[in-house]
């Protein structure tokens, strides 16, 4: 789970320290995976079509990371692991980079993606990111959020509430064995 928010957790675990990247080196990451999917699934409609079920839903993930130094909450990770915790989220001293990629809305995660996507070198990615970040239209978004958005719980949980017919129509369970006779 820790590497769905944070993708540079192994490379801490075998440096034995804590990787604190800013927002410049985080958008080279994202851009990597970005590359990554292109140069697997191909650069054509079909590769990017493929590539959309993943790369848009990581950012639900990736916009979630919150550098947690040390200095300030070691103590409070012993007591309960941080990934659990949810602290005041304010975007006081946030650059509008920042802003967007902690921004939880799927149609921001689309453009975010598109333009990692697009983008020909980390720096281009950043310019252009900065750009959509302080343009109108993401200003919307956030005071819009999503066309379909939804409440996050919602969105996470795919389980049917109990006795409700899934996908067939049929309710899962064991299948009945032979019925008995009167005798």
């Amino acid at each position: 789970r820790g590497a769905l928010e944070k993708p540079w957790i192994f490379q801490e675990f075998n440096d034995g320290a804590t990787w604190t990247p800013d927002i410049q080196t985080r958008v080279e990451v994202y851009r990597t995976l970005a590359v990554y999917m292109k140069e697997h699934f191909g650069d054509d409609d079909m590769g990017r079509k493929k590539s959309w079920t993943f790369l848009p839903w990581h950012f639900d993930f990736l916009s979630r990371y919150v550098p947690y130094p040390e200095s300030e909450y070691g103590a409070r990770s012993i007591e309960r692991p941080l990934l659990q915790s949810r602290f005041g989220e304010s975007t006081d001293g946030m650059t509008p980079l920042e802003i967007l990629m902690a921004n939880r809305c799927s149609d921001a995660h689309d453009i975010v993606a598109s333009i990692l996507w697009e983008s020909d070198s980390n720096m281009d990615a950043v310019h252009k990111l900065t750009a959509f970040a302080e343009s109108h239209d993401f200003n919307e978004i956030v005071n819009n959020g999503s066309a379909g958005s939804s409440d996050e719980d919602e969105e996470l949980t795919n389980l049917k509430a109990k006795g409700v017919p899934g996908i067939r129509g049929k309710r899962r369970g064991r299948k009945p064995g032979p019925k008995r006779s009167d005798e």
